[in-house]
């Protein structure tokens, strides 16, 4: 009968050859010329290369996952001066004495934060922002 150290070695063995193993066949599995930037996952919705400081003149705008109402808000903003990225449409935001939209801008913090999306109805600049282009 073998010892238990004798088994506690032999599967560790045995774990570290089965990681080797699936580590070598990942590895083999990526396409000839990727690197690791090439094999990590792409940021989830649109480029956030460009940016414009874009003006919110609404006290505690809600920042969105996607540009509809129903869509969770992880946070609020405002007033004050965000980094707009793109613009894209989505749900129709109608607030009496403060305008109607069905445009949204992608935008985050200038120092930095996750990037959502807020209805151009609480941005200075009209229905859509000059400058900021389409997502």
């Amino acid at each position: 009968m073998k010892s238990t150290r004798t088994r506690r070695t032999a599967g560790r063995t045995a774990r570290l050859a089965f990681t080797t193993a699936a580590v070598a066949g990942l590895a083999l599995a990526a396409p000839a010329g990727a690197g690791a930037q090439d094999a990590a996952p792409k940021a989830a919705g649109p480029s956030a290369s460009f940016s414009k400081p874009v003006e919110v003149w609404a006290a505690n705008a809600p920042l969105r996952v996607e540009p509809r109402l129903n869509a969770h808000s992880p946070a609020s903003f405002g007033p004050g001066t965000l980094e707009g990225h793109c613009q894209k449409k989505g749900d129709m935001v109608d607030q009496p004495g403060r305008g109607k939209s069905d445009w949204w801008t992608y935008a985050n913090l200038p120092q930095g934060s996750d990037t959502l999306f807020i209805s151009n109805v609480d941005l200075v600049g009209g229905e859509k922002i000059e400058g900021i282009p389409d997502c």
